[in-house]
This record gives structure tokens, C-alpha cells and sequence, in this order.
């Protein structure tokens, strides 16, 4: 299925996944999904217009709303208006314009920029730094045409312009967790999954991954990474009631690259193994939980997942 047969507004397209048909924006940023079995054509169609009548897609945006398109998961990438945007080599530009992405609805003083990027500068020298790196960080954006002025400064405060429209892989990734949730609150669990793969697709590695040990960005990482661990674990409970056995074991092992010590995760991969005949693959499952637990906790494996082995074993 392509998306011109669908006859889809400007700015869309649509990809194929082994299990869903992604509805993506020009620039790559995912809207919505379907499953790739027997989703309607009409329905597709229905959901670009819809989106397209609320907002303006990334790459046909009316000039008078300059549109900023961030992907914070992974390397850092920066869109406006459609096109790729050069950060150039100034790395404080660079750390500030992240922070006002990522924190666009509160202002920053100038006095916590100083003294978060040149606290050990004297006052006189870190205003000077940071006057030159907002220049750098305007010309990266534009600033220096008249169709937009995207930095400005408010009673000692920047932020960016409110006119502008900023969004992130972030807001979507969080949006689709959101509505999987009460899709599976209310018991429509495929829908519900889908959402959560439309969101795992997101997660292309941890959050501003360049940016790893500054204090600002770790609660957040350590947020999404959570729930992108959680939405695995809601689809390989998904996948191992409904019989979809290799798909949990995938889960599972994409919930272990992140988490080695995910004792239910273990437990899962032990009950997949049993059920595909694998018992000696189950029992090396649970040696290496043990080995795992022990040495980053000095732990055993629950009771739970004693258990779980040994009834497994009786089964066979």
C-alpha cells in the first residue's frame, strides 16, 4: 500500500512495518499507526486530513508560524520548517538551544546559563560567552532574516518565541504512551499495543545521548527510559497471551539490553523457552538470571521465578 494511491494531503507518507502501517510527516516524525492487517484505506486517508486540518505538517508550514522539529532520542537533529538544520560547531549554542527545546514553556535566566556553561569564568567574561554563543545560536536558527526572530530576551530571561511552534520525538513518544494506556484501561489492547510500538519506534537510542552527564537531562532520561521499558513489558505480556511466543522473546531481549537484571523479563524468556521445547535454553535462562542478580545485587531469584521454572518443567 502507497501512500500516493491513498491520495494522502502534502507533507505525508506512508511505511510499512512487518506489523503496522506508519502514517509519517515529511520529515520523518511518526503520527499515527495501523495494523498492516486489514487496515482500511479510508480510514488512513481520514486520519492524515484530520491532523492536517488541526496543524500544519513540517515542510508546507505557512511562513507567518516558523515550525521548530527536534529529535532528542539519540543524536541530537534539529528541523525548521522541513529542512534540516547545520548546528555548526559552537558547543554552548548548541547546549542552550537544546535546553530552550526541550524546556520551551519556562524562560531561562541568564544568570543559570552562566553559570551552568562558565561557572568558573568571572561575571564580566561569562555575560561576554553568553552574548557570543546566543549570537551563534540565533544564526544557526535564522534569526537574521526578517521572516522570523526565534531567541528572545525578556526581563533578563530567553526563551523562544512563543509564535513559534516547537515539537519533539519527545512529545510523541509521550503522547502515544499516554493514549496506549487508557486504550488498555479501557480493554481495546491492540489498539492499545499498537500505540506502544508507534512509540518504541521512536526510541532510537537514550535521550540526547551526546548530552549524558549533564545534570539537566539525566531525570529525563532515566523517565522515558523507564517508560519505554514499561510499554515492552506491556507487549510481551500482550504477545505471550496471544500466542505471539518469538515476538515476547524479542521483547524481552530488548527490555534485557536495558535492563539486565529484569527478573520478570527473565522469567517471560523462560516461559516462552518451555513452551517452544526448549528446556535446556529455560534452565540457562534462569543460571543466567541467577549469575546476574548476584553479581550486581548479591540476590537470589524470586521464589516467583523458582517457581515458575519448576512448573514449567512439570508441564513438559
Amino acid at each position: 500500500m502507497q501512500g500516493t494511491a491513498l491520495d494522502l494531503p502534502a507533507g505525508y507518507y506512508l511505511e510499512r512495518d512487518p506489523d503496522l502501517l506508519l502514517l509519517r510527516r515529511s520529515d520523518g516524525s511518526m503520527v499515527t499507526a495501523f495494523s498492516a492487517r486489514g487496515a482500511a484505506t479510508e480510514a488512513i486517508r481520514s486520519a492524515a486530513e484530520e491532523i492536517d486540518s488541526r496543524s500544519p505538517v513540517l515542510g508546507v508550514v505557512p511562513a507567518e508560524q516558523p515550525h521548530l522539529w527536534a529529535h532528542c532520542f539519540g543524536r541530537f537533529e534539529l528541523f525548521r520548517d522541513g529542512e534540516a538544520v547545520s548546528l555548526g560547531r559552537n558547543g554552548r549554542a548548541q547546549a542552550i538551544l537544546k535546553y530552550l527545546l526541550t524546556n520551551w514553556e519556562r524562560p531561562v535566566s541568564q544568570d543559570h546559563l552562566m553559570g551552568w556553561l562558565w561557572p568558573d569564568s568571572s561575571a564580566k567574561k561569562a555575560r561576554w560567552s553568553l552574548n557570543s554563543a546566543i549570537h551563534a545560536l540565533r544564526k544557526i536558527l535564522g534569526d537574521h532574516s526578517a521572516s522570523a526572530n526565534y531567541v528572545l530576551l525578556d526581563e533578563g530571561r530567553y526563551r523562544l518565541c512563543p509564535d513559534v511552534r516547537v515539537s519533539t520525538d519527545v512529545d510523541d513518544f509521550d503522547a502515544r504512551y499516554d493514549r496506549g494506556r487508557l486504550l488498555e484501561k479501557d480493554g481495546r489492547i491492540l489498539e492499545a499495543a499498537a500505540e506502544y510500538r508507534a512509540a518504541i519506534a521512536l526510541y532510537r537510542d537514550d535521550y540526547l545521548i551526546e548530552d549524558l552527564y549533564e545534570d539537566w537531562t539525566m531525570i529525563e532520561r532515566e523517565r522515558l527510559s523507564n517508560a519505554y521499558i514499561d510499554m515492552l513489558c506491556r507487549l510481551a505480556v500482550h504477545y505471550i497471551n496471544t500466542g505471539k511466543t518469538q515476538e515476547c522473546i524479542q521483547a524481552c531481549y530488548r527490555i534485557l539490553e536495558k535492563d539486565r537484571c529484569h527478573e520478570n523479563s527473565h522469567r517471560l524468556l523462560m516461559d516462552c523457552y518451555i513452551r517452544l521445547g526448549l528446556r535446556a535454553r529455560a534452565l540457562r535462562q534462569y543460571q543466567l538470571c541467577e549469575r546476574l542478580l548476584d553479581s550486581e545485587y548479591g540476590m537470589e531469584p524470586s521464589p516467583e521465578t523458582h517457581q515458575a521454572l519448576y512448573r514449567g518443567f512439570l508441564k513438559c
